[in-house]
């Protein structure tokens, strides 16, 4: 298991899809992918995708990778996506592209990070955790 503890600030962050539910837009199912801190589980800036996409677009992750930029000023050193995320190929991409590394864990192994997160976004946007 990955805790924040295990990572100094700005090492890595952290791409990963926060609803378990899709979230509706003008009866349109959307996801939506932060973009996040491992060191202080800080959310540098989130992109929606429609669900039927099955990923966010190239433009859009390149627009949220520059937000985070702008938030700490400098790159982390390495990007860590969840294996088998169907967004995991465009974050992929866009890390390479600024020089991160890149590593694939099982979503279980970012419970400690990235719990929290999940479970204040389903309660702020579906009144209950689930």
């Amino acid at each position: 298991m990955l805790t924040p503890n295990q990572f100094r600030v700005n090492e890595a962050w952290i791409a990963i899809r926060v609803n378990e539910a899709f979230l509706f837009v003008k009866d349109e199912p959307y996801d939506i992918y932060v973009l996040m801190d491992a060191g202080s589980t800080y959310v540098l800036g989130h992109v929606l995708s429609r669900a039927v996409d099955e990923a966010p677009e190239e433009g859009d992750v390149e627009a949220l990778f520059k937000q985070a930029w702008e938030a700490k000023k400098q790159w982390a050193e390495q990007l860590i996506v969840s294996e088998n995320s169907k967004a995991d190929g465009v974050f992929k991409t866009q890390a390479e592209k600024i020089g991160l590394s890149v590593r694939i864990v099982p979503l279980s192994e970012l419970e400690p990070i990235v719990g929290p997160l999940k479970e204040s976004f389903a309660s702020d946007f579906r009144g209950k955790v689930k």
